[in-house]
């Protein structure tokens, strides 16, 4: 029996070890259910091959999906952050501007009336010159009546309050407007720069200020710390994501909030803690805060992703560390720190 119909292996050990054996029915019935069983097999084995095929492309495709997701999670959770601080940005430019323009209307009255005064003593300055005594006694009162009666006296004491108010409110609308051009500015660069941490505290307390301003007080303790080379755009993100979550923190407590935020340089590295005296962690949560969409707000109040993407940047992205001490009704303190060149993490205490 070496007819074409043998499987290829069965085929070779006919050939091998029965190479003269008479072939008798017996046999010839054994070979043939073997020759099945090797066919059998070989479409199994094709069977399992595709189907693995498909599943590893399968699963590829699924990596890719979960990889878009997570990017887009990622940008959404940037683009809520900022949109939440839109509406607090433009109130923070609005009124200032509002009563500054409200000052210079008034402030314009106030010189229209002042023109309509210097007028009438324009108009009887030469006769005041050539006329009696008496006719000058009666231009005077014209004069003081028409003084009294554009309340020139009131306006003189207004005036320099009102300019005042209005520089002000200007000098309020430019560091709230460089601020912020100061963190798009920063946003749009993604390349590794010299960035000085004092200053993009600064900003982001501007930006975030209508979220804190309603329930916290701010106290900064920023030390003498040298520039560190990061990522502008990511740090500005951190800050924003910690100090939110800090106010927050603080609203829930329902009581008088204070948002401490300190830098130092310690040990060749550059240190900034954040604290808040909010509603704090349970214990059994902080191992996972740091979990991507690990949130313990309602649904619909948080994506979970702000401390992961804190973390992903300060621990992946610049060999940093981000650390937390909470203890539940007292508050919590996140302190993250960058290692300098030659320098080592910093000691948090």
């Amino acid at each position: 029996m070496m007819d074409d119909t043998l499987h290829r292996l069965l085929k070779r050990q006919v050939e091998s070890h029965l190479n003269g054996v008479e072939i008798t029915a017996e046999l010839k019935n054994f070979i043939s259910a073997v020759n099945e069983a090797y066919i059998s097999q070989d479409k199994d084995r094709s069977l399992l091959e595709r189907s693995i095929d498909i599943s590893s492309q399968e699963y590829n495709e699924n990596m890719e999906k979960i990889r878009t997701l997570q990017s887009q999670l990622v940008q959404q959770e940037k683009m809520a952050g900022i949109g939440q601080l839109s509406a607090g940005i433009a109130h923070e430019i609005n009124n200032p501007l509002g009563y500054t323009q409200s000052n210079l209307d008034t402030l314009k009255k106030y010189l229209d009336k002042i023109k309509v005064f210097l007028e009438t003593l324009r108009n009887f300055e030469s006769t005041l010159q050539l006329e009696n005594n008496q006719a000058a006694q009666e231009l005077i009162t014209t004069i003081h009546a028409s003084r009294k009666k554009n309340k020139i006296d009131v306006i003189y004491d207004d005036i320099d309050d009102i300019i005042g108010e209005s520089i002000a409110g200007l000098s309020r609308i430019e560091k709230i407007v460089k601020s912020l051009l100061g963190f798009a500015r920063t946003s749009i660069n993604s390349e590794y720069e010299e960035y000085d941490l004092n200053k993009g505290i600064k900003d982001t307390l501007a930006i975030a200020n209508n979220e804190i301003k309603y329930f916290a007080n701010v106290v900064e303790d920023l030390g003498a710390i040298p520039s560190i080379k990061v990522t502008g755009s990511s740090i500005n993100q951190v800050l924003l994501n910690l100090i939110l979550n800090a106010v927050h923190a603080i609203k829930e407590a329902s009581q008088e909030g204070i948002l401490t935020l300190k830098t130092f340089e310690k040990d060749g590295s550059i240190c900034c803690r954040i604290t808040d005296n909010g509603i704090g962690i349970p214990k059994e949560n902080l191992d996972h805060i740091f979990t991507p969409f690990f949130t313990t707000k309602p649904v619909g109040m948080g994506t979970g992703l702000g401390l992961s993407i804190a973390y992903d940047i300060i621990i992946n992205k610049h060999s940093g560390r981000i650390e937390v001490e909470s203890e539940l009704g007292k508050g919590t303190s996140f302190t993250i720190k960058f290692p300098t060149k030659g320098g080592q993490i910093c000691d948090a205490k």
